[in-house]
């Protein structure tokens, strides 16, 4: 990631998956099943709407789970998911027949593998490496409600289920990206939505999320973080979310994210305090749900108070939450706009007098007319 000083303004990126599918006029089976479809779709959606960052990453919360032999859920119009009425691992003893996956051949891994080297063949940059984080994992094979239990009840079995996926499938996952793009040291970038309040509590925090973030840095080797969390604000606990973000940064080192509705609940200037005093960069994510309902003029404040308070030193991204499927383009055009125009580096004292349009853009099919794109569907 550049500097501050050498950006001309903070940069936007955004998690987008099954808008850009929908955009496409694609199934959610073949989007996430066709690595070409998939690496040139990611691509020409982030170049539509001007993401400084490409948005690469596939349905990171089911590929290990698949791998492992839990079944997924494919929508028509909606992301993968795990079969949440069918946990892979029912009872504690089931963790003794399941089959270690290949991180060549299992599954979707060779899918990953082929997205990835897609990527950089049209790029010309490294791919990134994304995994499910080992508590969400243990949650998509063994149910939530039975992790849970087991923590409170027979913790040992616990600690079983999450050495075995970290160690027999997130690890060697993780390395055979890597060997597979070319990039032995490359950031292993780990997700962990469940792992947020009030589904988890500080104490398990802790001792099942920070721990196996650890145990896999060591494991995996290298640069390995777990990130995602949401939840901050989901306390009456006064210093709760000073407590929570400090743990975000044990599995997460030197690199702070915030998402809404936590983030704005607690309020930018609570956060920004955060991370200055404990030196880390800073990514705000923005709500989903408001990126597509909007209004736009809430989406553009919204998005400005967040570079005023937080942005200013360079040490902020904005990040857009999931986009749902269904999120109007002009919304997302528009967020774009107000991160590029409001967050130009250096900053103005007073962003009241930045002169800002909301843009008027082509529809995506005209975009890939005007470029010469055909995607084939």
């Amino acid at each position: 990631m550049p500097s501050a000083a050498e950006r001309k303004h903070v940069i936007i990126a955004a998690q987008c998956n099954d808008h850009s599918a929908r955009l496409a006029g694609i199934d959610s089976r073949r989007f996430f099943t066709d690595a070409p479809i998939f690496a040139r779709t990611q691509l020409l959606v982030s170049a539509y709407y001007g993401f400084d960052a490409p948005s690469n990453t596939w349905d990171v919360y089911n590929i290990e789970a698949e791998a492992m032999g839990q079944k997924i859920v494919y929508p028509a119009d909606g992301l993968p998911d795990v079969d949440r009425t069918q946990p892979l691992i029912d009872t504690p003893a089931r963790l003794d027949h399941v089959r270690i996956p290949d991180p060549y051949r299992s599954g979707r891994m060779p899918w990953v593998h082929q997205v990835n080297k897609i990527y950089q063949e049209l790029t010309g940059k490294p791919a990134r490496v994304y995994f499910c984080a080992p508590f969400s994992l243990a949650v998509n094979v063994r149910g939530y409600e039975n992790v849970v239990m087991d923590i409170h009840t027979n913790p040992a079995v616990a600690h079983r289920l999450f050495e075995f996926l970290c160690d027999q499938v997130i690890a060697p996952f993780i390395a055979a990206m890597r060997s597979e793009i070319g990039q032995p040291a490359v950031l292993a970038d780990g997700n962990d939505a469940w792992a947020s309040p009030p589904l988890i509590s500080l104490d398990i925090m802790e001792d099942f999320v920070v721990r196996y973030a650890e145990r896999l840095r060591d494991t995996a080797g290298g640069k390995v973080v777990t990130r995602g969390n949401w939840g901050d604000s989901q306390s009456s606990h006064p210093e709760f979310p000073e407590l929570f973000m400090a743990l975000k940064l044990k599995a997460c080192p030197g690199f702070l994210s915030v998402l809404d509705p936590d983030l704005h609940a607690l309020g930018p200037q609570r956060v920004k305090a955060f991370a200055r005093q404990h030196d880390v960069y800073l990514t705000a994510g923005v709500d989903g749900k408001l990126l597509r309902d909007g209004p736009v003029e809430v989406i553009i404040a919204r998005i400005k108070q967040y570079l005023d308070v937080m942005a200013r030193d360079g040490r902020c991204a904005i990040y857009l939450n999931h986009i749902p499927a269904d999120t109007p383009s002009e919304h997302i055009h528009a967020a774009v706009a107000a991160c590029h125009t409001y967050g130009r580096l250096p900053m103005p004292a007073n962003l009241d007098d930045v002169k800002f349009e909301i843009p008027a853009r082509e529809s995506f099919a005209e975009f890939l007319r005007r470029r010469g794109e055909s995607l084939g569907v």
